[in-house]
């Protein structure tokens, strides 16, 4: 035991000399020795265990960070992805239309040249042709007015004009002349192209009578009832008016409203006029006087379509004193104005309404200076004020022109 004892040589330690010199042997730990290690240079941590835990944690935020920034990626251009997809369904089905178009086109031509085709072999004569006609086609056989006759219909479809809605309103109630006055209205307004409402306003309740009249005539129409309590009442009319004017303003109409009396006779051309009005428009109206003894005009005097003054009933003193001259069936206006004030810059917010406290022949003008302030809001129907366009009851003309016959 003692020779292998002496024949062992001891380990040198760090830091003891031996043999008088300065031993360098290093601890099979310590950090000299694992950094002789054949490790890469390149900076990159080892999976050892005994690597230190603050570089661990700097290589796993590392491997964080572009993991984050990998799933951002992949989700930011998925987005982008169904953000284009709509664009795209809208150019591919746009695409599939216009070669539809296209392709309905060509079998449209290739039906009128097999038409014409059996027309000559059967002899039938379609119709002369000049050498002008003959010659214009193109290449494809087709006639080149008949394409341009296609074109004209189809940009005249686009490009359709939006006429204003008529609001007719008409007072009436139960008597033996009724039907034959609302009948005889009826087909005045079955004869104005749409879009048309009548308003038929009654008193307390809808009758039976007046609503089989109603539905038998062919006209769009809404039965109002004025359900106001009235005991001394001068004129019911006014009641039934303010009823109708309530149910435009509840229900925000939108169009022109005119009143027309079913006693009255009214011309076709009036109507189309009256889609030509802005905010306010008047015309000449016929009547007779109180004593039916001569006819009378009532309405504008106008310079184009500018209203520059009116015709007076010169056999009724306070006629004079009145600021418009003009009846209830001789205007008419827009039904804006009665819901929504601001649009028009109405000075007050109250609502319009014809006023039965007032003396006989100023109901009319009040209700109109609720409306416009003065002639210049005015439009003369039709320009000049140059025909009757409305007659009242017992003047049995129409369409007659101011000073001779039409």
């Amino acid at each position: 035991m003692a020779s292998i004892r002496r024949t062992l040589s001891p380990v040198p330690r760090a830091g003891i000399a031996l043999n008088g010199e300065a031993c360098n042997v290093s601890s099979p730990l310590s950090r000299s020795s694992l950094s002789a290690l054949n490790y890469p240079s390149s900076g990159a941590l080892p999976s050892s265990p005994f690597a230190p835990p603050d570089k661990r944690l700097k290589q796993k935020s590392q491997y964080s960070w572009r993991r984050a920034v990998f799933h951002f990626s992949v989700c930011f251009m998925f987005g982008m992805f169904i953000g284009c997809t709509p664009f795209a369904s809208l150019n591919l089905s746009t695409n599939i239309a216009s070669s539809k178009n296209q392709a309905f086109m060509s079998d449209a031509n290739t039906t009128s040249l097999s038409l014409e085709s059996e027309a000559r072999n059967d002899h039938v004569i379609l119709g002369p042709q000049s050498k002008e006609q003959e010659g214009a086609k193109d290449v494809t056989g087709t006639d080149v007015d008949s394409n341009a006759d296609d074109t004209r219909l189809v940009m005249e479809n686009i490009f359709v004009e939006v006429k204003s809605t008529l609001i007719v309103v008409t007072p009436t109630q139960t008597g033996p002349f009724q039907a034959y006055y609302l009948n005889r209205l009826a087909g005045t307004l079955r004869l104005v192209p749409p879009p048309l409402l009548w308003v038929v306003v009654e008193m307390n309740a809808q009758s039976p009578e007046t609503a089989d009249v109603l539905r038998k005539t062919g006209v769009m129409y809404r039965h109002v009832v004025c359900d106001k309590n009235l005991t001394d009442v001068k004129d019911r009319r006014i009641h039934r008016r303010n009823a109708a004017l309530s149910h435009i303003a509840a229900h925000r109409l939108d169009g022109i409203v005119y009143f027309a009396d079913a006693e009255n006779i009214y011309s076709v051309d009036l109507f189309e006029d009256m889609r030509k009005i802005r905010r306010f428009g008047a015309w000449v109206v016929g009547k007779v006087s109180e004593r039916r003894n001569r006819a009378m005009l009532e309405g504008p005097v106008c310079n184009g379509t500018q209203i520059v003054g009116w015709h007076i009933d010169r056999s009724k003193r306070w006629a004079r004193a009145r600021r418009f001259h003009v009846g209830m069936s001789g205007f008419a206006f827009n039904s804006t104005i009665l819901w929504d004030p601001k649009r028009w810059h109405r000075p007050t917010l109250e609502p319009i309404r014809q006023l039965d406290n007032l003396k006989e022949g100023f109901q009319v003008t009040a209700f109109v200076e609720q409306i416009v302030e003065d002639e210049s809001q005015m439009e003369g129907l039709p320009p000049g004020c140059s025909r009757v366009m409305a007659l009242l009851a017992l003047l049995m003309v129409i369409g007659v022109r101011l000073g001779h016959e039409s």
